[in-house]
């Protein structure tokens, strides 16, 4: 037995309909997950009510949930990428504008006898404690910065004599967040599955060996706290416990009057390996 014990909490946001996070605890096949879906820009619906990022994350879930262990989670974002294509399709989305995509970020890893494997995309995050007490972020955040990487982005197009609106058109929210959209799996934009082939060529994936790791924290954006770092709210759920963090940092944001997302998060304890 690789694994000693599995916490997860999941918290919708309060200005949703429905939660957009998604999470696998696979256990037979040492798999687990986090998926956090893209808040549509668009106001789209199937016939039960669900929205694109819902069943972006949800296409995922079902994905790795049914895995028995050994596919290879490369190849089951692929397959995933492949079923949320085809579902976009026959609802008639409009696939050309990245706005218009359904899209999830991905965090999952799958914990086998001596190695750890791992697949990531977006800002869904993997961090690992090592048997010191370290604590170490496992991913990198392709979200972080997007904003300035896009205003970047277009001050190059004018200066190349693209036909780009002025930065003013860009102050209204909603019109940077669909030129945002159109920056997934791009060079310096970032990644997200949603369906475009490139989603494979971006995918963050490696392979970590399983001793000295004592446990694993896969989390959604929704964990991020303004006031620490990735390894210090690590630190933080491993004083006070996953639901205790997240209390404390919703508590937070209220008072603050800032944004409360989905939260979600998967922590894993592993059984020691014995050294060489």
């Amino acid at each position: 037995m690789n694994v000693t014990s599995v916490e997860h909490i999941q918290k919708k946001s309060p200005v949703k309909k429905e939660c957009e996070d998604a999470f696998v605890l696979n256990s037979q096949a040492g798999i687990y997950g986090v998926l956090d879906g893209a808040t549509p820009l668009v106001c789209f619906e199937d016939e039960a009510g669900h929205n694109g990022a819902y069943l972006a994350a949800q296409i995922f879930k079902a994905k790795l949930d049914q895995l028995s262990g050994g596919e290879g989670l490369a190849q089951a974002v692929e397959k995933a990428n492949i079923h949320l294509r085809e579902e976009m399709e026959k609802y008639a989305v409009q696939t050309d504008l990245g706005e218009e995509r359904w899209s999830t970020c991905v965090a999952a890893v799958e914990i086998m006898n001596d190695h750890i494997q791992y697949v990531q995309l977006g800002d869904s995050m993997i961090l690992i404690e090592d048997e010191e007490g370290r604590f170490t972020v496992l991913t990198s955040d392709s979200v972080k910065g997007i904003s300035e990487r896009a205003k970047q982005k277009r001050a190059e197009g004018r200066k190349a004599g693209e036909e780009i609106p002025p930065e003013s058109y860009y102050d209204i929210r909603m019109n940077k967040l669909r030129y945002n959209r159109r920056l997934a799996n791009v060079e310096g934009g970032y990644t997200v599955a949603n369906g475009m082939p490139e989603v494979m060529d971006c995918l963050d994936q490696g392979t970590i060996s399983r001793r000295g790791v004592r446990s694993l924290l896969l989390i959604s954006d929704g964990l991020f706290h303004p006031k620490l770092s990735l390894e210090e709210i690590y630190h933080r759920i491993r004083e006070v416990g996953l639901e205790a963090y997240v209390q404390e940092l919703t508590e937070h944001l209220n008072k603050h009057a800032l944004h409360i997302d989905d939260r979600t998060a998967v922590w894993i304890k592993l059984k020691e390996v014995p050294p060489l």
